[in-house]
């Protein structure tokens, strides 16, 4: 079973096409990752590169690598390199730690999540706000009850809305609610960049980001441009829904984002006789996401009613195994 040390050896021998030295020395590969399954994945900084030589150069690593004995290479190209380590605690002014909650998959809750949680660490004693950075289809100004919209300071500055003891912003807030936002991916990740630096956050201890599904431009720009403590993936137990959420964990770590655990939504649902059924399967007893399922949460026909009316739950089974999620988080976080 071929190793990091196999594969880094692997990209020392690959010279870069633009920058002195090789893959690595010139920092043109970053946040290699191998896994038990004899896969490895990496990115590949692409700033300086014309797109057919970056295809040319991920061409030359998938080549290498796989002759290097591992079975899959996955590489995440990206046109924005960071200049170092990431700073320590975030990149937004007064925010001491952002948390990103994300899926592979829409629709598996993670929305509900994202504010669950928020409302869970609000009720440790913490100062919290959350980002809704699901620019093109947002929800969060929804399950918070907000229909105003945020205003700015004469010095252009982005006012939070608050709510539920919560500071909140995001597109939702922003724009006109029956219009799409049709915007190309760099449009969107400044736009959600934008938001979270150029608003008056005051001192938070924690600023929750709810992401949108999938892997792209604005997990990014969060990973390389505000320095998260680490992300959350949300997930149901359908096969389907893993095999994504098993990805985004992978995506998480290339980018060198914590993985804080994994949720697993929508677990069940307990019927009036007391028996419980599974609607969207059973999740094996070994996940195999890739990182430690710390709550399960059950399907809850409330939920769908308290969250249609702007009034998250903060109480119930649900609400329950969210304390969970906040507790282990601030542990890792030592909040």
């Amino acid at each position: 079973m071929p190793g990091k040390d196999v594969a880094e050896a692997t990209l020392k021998a690959i010279d870069d096409p633009v920058r002195p030295g090789n893959l690595l020395s010139s920092g043109r590969v970053t946040g290699l990752v191998v896994r038990g399954d004899d896969s490895v994945g990496l990115v590949l900084g692409v700033d300086d590169l014309a797109r057919a030589a970056a295809q040319t150069v991920e061409g030359r690593i998938d080549k290498a690598l796989k002759l290097a004995g591992f079975t899959s290479v996955r590489v995440i190209q990206t046109a924005e390199r960071g200049d170092g380590p990431a700073p320590q605690g975030s990149a937004v002014p007064g925010v001491s730690h952002i948390i990103g909650v994300g899926a592979g998959k829409g629709g598996v809750g993670k929305s509900t999540v994202a504010v669950g949680l928020a409302l869970a660490l609000k009720r440790r004693g913490l100062k919290v706000g959350i980002l809704d950075a699901d620019i093109q289809g947002p929800s969060v100004h929804i399950l918070l009850g907000l229909a105003e919209r945020a205003r700015a300071t004469p010095e252009k500055r982005l006012i939070p809305l608050e709510a539920k003891g919560l500071k909140m912003l995001g597109m939702g807030a922003m724009a006109d609610p029956d219009k799409a936002v049709a915007w190309r991916g760099p449009m969107v990740a400044g736009a959600m960049v934008q938001m979270a630096t150029v608003a008056d956050w005051g001192q938070l201890d924690v600023l929750v980001v709810d992401l949108p599904p999938g892997t792209g431009d604005i997990h990014l720009s969060l990973a390389q441009k505000l320095a998260p403590s680490g992300a959350l993936v949300v997930t149901t137990p359908q096969a389907l829904a893993r095999a994504d959420a098993r990805r985004a964990v992978a995506f998480f770590e290339q980018l060198q984002v914590p993985v804080m655990g994994v949720v697993m939504n929508m677990d069940g649902m307990a019927l009036p006789d007391g028996q419980v059924v599974h609607p969207f399967g059973k999740a094996p007893a070994e996940s195999g996401l890739g990182a430690e399922v710390v709550a399960s949460l059950p399907l809850d026909p409330a939920v769908v009613a308290t969250s249609d009316a702007g009034i998250p739950m903060e109480a119930g089974a649900v609400a329950n195994g969210l304390d969970v999620v906040a507790a282990h988080i601030a542990r890792q976080l030592a909040l």
